[in-house]
């Protein structure tokens, strides 16, 4: 089985992953950037569609441009807005240059990680953070950073294959569980990859992302029940996280927002009420 996850975009134009799926384990699809409604990625409505129905495990990315708490907490409205549609086992922020924020302080940095990752989390997704290992070695230092999974840029030589022959060679908070190793994966460990045209594919090597967010034939354990389904809470439930759950709550109707696993998020009008079991609704 394959280790290769690829991170896609529109850059890479329309894609097919009937085709791409058997030399992969995964896909990364950008979502998001900044904070503008109009910032959707152009590709993700069918890289993400394509990626659920052909249960390929979905992840996604949001290119942040925040320069303070406030932007960051619009960006990661955004970003659930994207992805409120599917099934996506992690949101990673991706944190890099660009000339609209320019330089932060590591403080900086943190805060607004914290802020857009905890509104991530709050809505029901688990969350992860993007940077290259520069990053992580000088601006992202804060202990803080250790409370997500991280996924580690380093690409040796860019030669399209693995330098670091599959072994995590630097592993900040010990809590790496994806390497993007190339932008050249169709000169190297995919070049007979099949349905992606664009002559650049970003690769990654799952060092046990999948294993740790993905559970087993995640798509057909709920398959009784779809986004968008009219659901109630079965009486004497307790959300997800085991908290209680208002009484209240037993009586009225609610939207499914994001079904991951048996973890089903809740709400009225795109507003999550809560995450909670499939096996609690009906």
């Amino acid at each position: 089985m394959s280790n290769y996850i690829i991170d896609i975009s529109y850059h890479n134009g329309t894609v097919d992953l009937s085709k791409a799926k058997k030399y992969i384990a995964g896909v990364v699809a950008r979502c998001s950037y900044g904070w503008s409604s109009s910032n959707i990625d152009k590709q993700w409505d069918n890289n993400a569609k394509q990626a659920n129905e052909l249960n390929i495990p979905l992840f996604a990315y949001h290119f942040c441009y925040a320069r303070n708490e406030e932007e960051a907490k619009k960006e990661a409205n955004l970003a659930l807005k994207a992805c409120q549609k599917y099934q996506v086992n992690v949101i990673y922020y991706d944190l890099e240059f660009s000339d609209y924020q320019g330089n932060l302080s590591n403080d900086m940095y943190y805060k607004i990680a914290k802020v857009f990752c905890d509104a991530i989390e709050n809505a029901g997704y688990s969350v992860g953070i993007y940077a290259n290992q520069n990053w992580f070695k000088t601006k992202l230092t804060n202990d803080g950073f250790s409370a997500w999974t991280l996924w580690l840029a380093n690409y040796g030589n860019n030669n399209g294959y693995n330098t670091w022959n599959n072994e995590l060679q630097y592993n900040p908070f010990n809590h790496v569980l994806l390497h993007q190793f190339t932008s050249n994966a169709k000169n190297g460990v995919l070049k007979n990859i099949e349905g992606i045209s664009s002559s650049n594919l970003d690769c990654s090597y799952d060092h046990g992302l999948i294993n740790t967010f993905v559970k087993d034939n995640q798509i057909s354990e709920n398959k009784s029940f779809h986004v968008g389904d009219k659901v109630k809470v079965k009486a004497d439930s307790k959300w997800y996280d085991g908290q209680s759950i208002a009484s209240f709550v037993f009586n009225n109707e609610y939207e499914i927002i994001q079904i991951n696993g048996d973890r089903v998020v809740i709400g009225v009008n795109g507003k999550v009420t809560g995450a909670i079991s499939s096996s609690n609704l009906y």
